[in-house]
């Protein structure tokens, strides 16, 4: 029976008070494809009959690693400590929160700030803020608009060039590296399959719910999209005139109104298959034959990968998901993960000769 090892250290102070420790929770990215990033959150609640907290040097903005099979997994600084002290001191604790990156992001505001490169802002707010190095960019967005001066949190900033390109942040080794749409293809991971069945090449999962067609959240039709300064823009998917529209508001950060009604437009037929599923699924150290594959996407992020389950008296299908987020629970015998995972198709574009992330013959954008 496998069993992951972690190990959280005080990085400001190089200490490692992973022995005080009684068990930690985190989560990471997002639930959904239209979410927003809130910013990943981490609590360890450690003993504290003997000033196990003091003796690690935990204090407000302490950054700290949690790392899987010594790697990071989770970079985070300390937000707060709630001490549950008892009337002896015997058997009293301590709850550690944490905020990563984003959470911090959230807290720095800008004043009148003028973003000039169009395509890398995610580079140009990583340099603003406090904590630099902590987001990075390796492709660039679509063109998004640069001279207008902005005023605001820099979390909300990069939500809304997410909002407007259509990426997504993968999380890898603590970093929030921005993916760009164009760039999604970068995400496809061969490296393991998540299926019931362990093995070398598969991560297995001991629950999974499925789930189709919710309104406004994985059923979108109609989309109407604002480009900061400019006019509206709708696009409308042929299914609302079938079922009714359900349709969502987005503010972008789109240069023309025409880029403005191209995303309209991609979210309206990219989310407007009422037979799209997205998924669920949590798996446990303990369950698996290797922990290579399972540190790694620990360590390494949510990625693109192929997802198989069997229906209540249907056959073994396979489709290619996703990873939007993941709560991870670590306690002393084992460590489970809960996985959101969307459809592919939603961040599917046309390649030449690909047979993943192409999108003829696999959604209805295919024409």
């Amino acid at each position: 029976m496998a069993k992951l090892t972690w190990t959280l250290i005080n990085d400001n102070a190089s200490i490692d008070f992973t022995s005080s420790v009684k068990y930690f929770t985190y989560n990471q990215g997002r639930r959904s494809v239209l979410d927003n990033y809130a910013g990943g959150t981490a609590t360890i609640t450690m003993k504290n009959d003997n000033g196990q907290v003091a003796n690690a040097f935990l204090a407000y903005r302490q950054k700290v690693l949690i790392k899987a099979a010594g790697s990071d997994a989770f970079i985070g600084w300390v937000q707060g400590i709630d001490y549950n002290d008892t009337p002896t001191g015997a058997a009293s604790t301590a709850t550690i929160t944490l905020g990563d990156a984003m959470v911090l992001a959230g807290q720095q505001i800008a004043t009148s700030q003028v973003l000039t490169n169009n395509t890398f802002q995610v580079t140009e707010i990583a340099a603003l803020q406090f904590y630099t190095g902590q987001f990075l960019q390796p492709y660039a967005s679509s063109s998004i608009r640069g001279s207008l001066g902005y005023a605001g949190d820099y979390a909300s900033r990069l939500n809304q060039i997410v909002s407007s390109d259509r990426g997504k942040f993968w999380l890898g080794f603590g970093i929030n590296y921005y993916i760009s749409f164009n760039s999604a293809y970068s995400l496809v991971d061969t490296r393991w399959t998540y299926g019931r069945t362990p093995s070398a090449s598969v991560i297995a999962y001991q629950s999974l719910d499925r789930v189709k067609a919710i309104g406004n959240q994985t059923y979108v039709n109609s989309a109407q999209v604002t480009p900061e300064s400019l006019a509206t823009q709708t696009a409308t998917n042929a299914q609302a005139l079938v079922v009714g529209t359900s349709t969502i508001t987005v503010a972008t950060l789109n240069t023309t109104v025409g880029d403005g009604l191209n995303t309209a437009t991609w979210i309206a037929n990219s989310m407007a298959d009422p037979e799209q599923q997205s998924f669920t699924i949590t798996c446990t150290d303990i369950a698996q034959t290797s922990l290579t594959n399972f540190a790694l996407m620990l360590q390494s992020g949510l990625g693109a990968n192929e997802l198989a389950y069997t229906p209540p008296g249907g056959v073994t299908t396979s489709e290619w998901v996703i990873g939007e987020g993941m709560t991870v629970r670590g306690f002393i015998d084992h460590t489970e993960v809960d996985i959101s995972l969307q459809s592919l198709t939603y961040y599917r574009m046309f390649i030449l000769n690909d047979a993943v992330m192409g999108v003829l013959d696999y959604s209805r954008l295919g024409y």
